[in-house]
């Protein structure tokens, strides 16, 4: 069967445009560095010095950071009340790299700067989190989620990245968080585990557009351990090439 020499040519158009899609999307490499926020103080193995080398040994063109896109640019004294030392320090750390921020903290604060004293009294989830610490009834049925977190924190506090890499903290963190849901569902503390859920989706959504911002880039994406297994799924079906540490 033949077909007419216009079809023949938007057939062959589409093709060519469909592949160099693929290619363009194929070629952005992405790095996920999980990283540990105050535990770097104490463990010897997988210091803040280590999180700057893994992250210097990636080359990436940018450097994705657990900020808020609306705060990157904000002065030290800020990022310091605000997020983990080694977030905001990565603009100084690489100063020459492309810095671009992923985080999500919650609808009442999006677009807006962080008020001062947010994280002990304005913030909703902080002083929920903290009835919920305080409420016994409920400490008592979420001790079996804590044995995931306790085995979490015993590799955490001791190992270098590459041990936690290989390790079973990913699972741990699944289950700990699946846990949790499952335990709190229909009581007063739901809105937490909705919280964190909705947090992985928002931080997901964002890093897609940074993909798209930077396609055909390396991509370095640094993110606190809790994160690191959703993070890790969503770009493992992104179709981007998700690159190996060690």
């Amino acid at each position: 069967m033949c077909l007419p020499l216009n079809m023949h040519r938007s057939i062959l158009l589409f093709a060519i445009c469909f592949l160099l899609a693929i290619v363009a999307k194929a070629q952005t490499k992405v790095y996920l560095v999980p990283v540990l926020h105050g535990l770097h103080k104490s463990n010897y193995f997988y210091p803040y010095d280590s999180v700057k080398a893994v992250v210097a040994r990636t080359n990436a063109d940018v450097v994705a950071v657990e900020i808020r896109p609306e705060d990157v640019s904000q002065d030290s004294n800020y990022l310091k009340s605000n997020y983990p030392f080694e977030m905001w320090m990565m603009r100084h750390w690489f100063a020459q790299k492309t810095i671009e921020g992923f985080d999500w903290l919650g609808a009442d604060i999006v677009g807006k700067p962080i008020p001062a004293n947010y994280w002990q009294q304005g913030s909703a989830i902080k002083k929920l989190q903290a009835r919920l610490n305080s409420d016994s009834t409920y400490n008592t049925q979420l001790k079996s989620c804590q044995l995931y977190a306790d085995e979490r924190m015993k590799v955490l506090s001791t190992q270098s990245l590459k041990a936690i890499l290989a390790s079973n903290d990913a699972i741990l963190t699944k289950e700990y968080y699946n846990c949790l849901e499952q335990r709190l569902r229909g009581s007063d503390y739901e809105e937490l585990t909705q919280f964190y859920t909705h947090r992985n989706q928002q931080m997901m959504a964002r890093l897609n557009g940074l993909l798209e911002k930077h396609k055909g880039k390396t991509i370095t994406v640094v993110t606190g351990a809790d994160h690191y297994p959703y993070l890790l799924e969503h770009f493992k079906k992104s179709g981007v090439q998700l690159m190996k540490l060690y």
